[in-house]
């Protein structure tokens, strides 16, 4: 697959994974969703790439979304990147955490209840109105199917013993139906607890296959945690640590972390609420841990025909002790550069495709 075709070539430096393992971030506000690049994202590091040296530089992907089901992101990489996640997840390159279904659709094995016998209606005595004498009328033969055989006159037949009747069931008794099998490589989160979280996705990133004369890294995405932050009563510190532990996984080598940054969630109100300070702080907390910070808003402006919103790029290229420790080799003008940020505009069209290009140059080509 050429990841070229499919990722703009203004994208392609910020979308390829850095060559030491880190922590990335992607923001996100109302308006300027930031799905189209975490498409991106899942492009390069599913692509089978040769470096120069001669090893696969593709990785192994493991998504966890809470706010979008397995369909969305299926349609999205199809239509987006051509990616065949069906495909990628028999071969065990691609797995999937839902954290929708289980926690907030609140999805439960379908419970089958057994029918319950209706019992028979006691016939009541009819009482003729008062004043209506009541004469015995004559008893008429009952009628039965047509071709019926009448039995011939004889001595009356034995009496058989009468068989007890079968105990009848008086109450429902539900009988909960047999949960569905778990598809490879798809997997459910059925608590927000953060040791449960790490299970699971411990669990995935396990079960991607690692050949042992070529072993493949594997991208961690997050999609939205600070749903599960916002729904839970564990702190942001815990949810942090959750990211760190990931991270040091063996076979981890990157954890892409998406989060809402509106105003509205990052700023505090007077008086401050609790869901605002626990958003403020788990983002402000991975934003210093990351190495490169992407994030999508909408136009200061107002709204344009040709462009879809804003994108930030933010790398932190300091060494150690902030030393300016160059480890990729670029110079060091080039480096204060990029820890400044760089913008761009960028327009989603209804194809899927993507149009990234900097001020002044025309969304239109």
């Amino acid at each position: 697959m050429n990841a070229s075709s499919r990722i703009p070539p203004l994208l392609q430096p910020y979308t390829k994974l850095p060559r030491n393992e880190s922590l990335l971030l992607l923001t996100s506000t109302l308006g300027a969703s930031a799905n189209w690049l975490l498409i991106r994202f899942l492009c390069d590091a599913l692509n089978s790439s040769t470096s120069d040296g001669g090893a696969d530089e593709a990785h192994n992907v493991v998504l966890a979304s809470w706010m979008r089901d397995y369909d969305f992101w299926r349609q999205e990489a199809r239509k987006g990147a051509g990616l065949d996640l069906e495909r990628l997840k028999r071969e065990k390159r691609f797995a999937f955490v839902d954290g929708l279904s289980g926690l907030v659709m609140g999805e439960q094995p379908q419970v089958q209840p057994q029918s319950q016998p209706v019992p028979p209606r006691p016939q009541q005595p009819q009482t003729p109105a008062p004043g209506i004498e009541q004469r015995p009328g004559p008893t008429l033969p009952v009628r039965g199917p047509p071709g019926r055989i009448v039995p011939s006159r004889g001595p009356p037949a034995p009496a058989q013993p009468a068989r007890p009747a079968p105990p009848s069931t008086t109450t429902s008794t539900p009988t909960p139906a047999p949960a569905p099998s778990t598809a490879p490589g798809h997997f459910t989160l059925t608590s927000l607890s953060p040791a449960h979280l790490e299970t699971v996705i411990s669990s995935a990133v396990s079960s991607l296959t690692t050949t042992s004369s070529s072993p493949r890294k594997t991208l961690l995405i997050l999609d939205t945690p600070d749903l599960a932050l916002a729904l839970s009563s564990s702190p942001p510190s815990a949810f942090t640590r959750l990211l760190l532990q990931l991270h040091t996984l063996p076979s981890v080598s990157h954890v892409l972390t998406h989060l809402h940054a509106d105003t509205a969630l990052v700023s505090e109100s007077a008086p401050a609420q609790p869901l605002e300070i626990a958003q403020y702080n788990f983002v402000a907390k991975v934003a210093h841990m990351s190495a490169r910070i992407l994030g999508t808003r909408v136009l200061d402006t107002g709204v344009a025909r040709d462009v879809s919103g804003v994108l930030r790029v933010t790398e932190q290229r300091l060494g150690w002790a902030d030393l300016g420790l160059q480890d990729e080799g670029e110079g060091r003008g080039e480096d204060e550069e990029k820890g400044k940020g760089r913008e761009f505009l960028y327009r989603v069209k209804g194809d899927g495709s993507v149009k990234v290009f900097e001020r002044g140059a025309g969304g239109d080509a």
